[in-house]
């Protein structure tokens, strides 16, 4: 009976690992003011490229680092590469969250960056409670389907409303975050700002796929607007 009992639980165990233990491998691309950022995860390595809205490479060189281990945790999943200074240590090459439908992966950027060995590493990020909060990484397959949402051509002022009230919280929530774990300079905010307007938009169910020239071109359409002004004005108070 004991024996039979031993046997149950191993399956059990080796179920729930699989089931934690997902492909991230392919191709992920990340929105940005012109173009898509290529992320191509691979059993060994991390390839970073821009790439064209029609997915052709802007430039000849790409970033390439290699993966040492993919350690996957309960709310995140780890890629871990051999610090070049010393072979004994590592560091995070990228923090992930998978999302349910796995259309998408979030792309840490407040994770834990310290070096240490990889028992060490995966002890902290089991520990770390804090909120994760990160861009998007899309499977080119689902980039296809948020072409189809709504366009941001035709967004109303009462959208254009729930937008900004969207907008301002995640910019507030993203900046405090910010500022407890990144210190000095902060010379990607333009970027930053980008990566959560964009997300705003998905959230509202319009086409999050663009670029500076036309998120620009939908906040002249508005802040010119006397109740959109009104609207600005309440936000701030917040």
């Amino acid at each position: 009976m004991k024996k039979i009992l031993l046997i149950t639980l191993s399956i059990c165990f080796m179920n729930c690992s699989s089931q934690t233990e997902q492909n991230i491998d392919g191709k992920w691309y990340l929105i940005n003011k012109s173009g898509f950022a290529e992320f191509t995860i691979t059993k060994d390595s991390l390839i970073n490229q821009k790439v064209f809205p029609n997915f052709d490479m802007k430039y000849k060189g790409r970033r390439a680092a290699k993966i040492s281990k993919k350690v996957f945790l309960k709310d995140r999943i780890l890629l871990l590469g051999e610090n070049p200074k010393d072979s004994t240590e590592y560091y995070t090459l990228m923090t992930l969250v998978q999302s349910k439908d796995n259309n998408y992966l979030e792309y840490v950027w407040n994770g834990i960056d310290s070096i240490s060995s990889i028992k060490t590493l995966t002890k902290i990020n089991q520990n770390d409670n804090r909120e994760l909060l990160g861009y998007n990484l899309y499977t080119k397959e689902y980039l296809e389907t948020l072409r189809t949402k709504r366009s941001i051509e035709n967004m109303t002022v009462e959208d254009f409303k729930k937008y900004l009230e969207i907008f301002s919280k995640n910019i507030k929530i993203a900046t405090t975050e910010y500022k407890k774990n990144i210190k000095g300079y902060y010379g990607e905010a333009s970027s930053f700002n980008f990566q959560i307007g964009s997300q705003t938009l998905l959230e509202l169910d319009y086409n999050p796929i663009q670029d500076s020239n036309t998120m620009n071109s939908m906040f002249s359409k508005f802040m010119e607007n006397e109740e959109i002004k009104e609207f600005m004005k309440t936000l701030k108070e917040k």
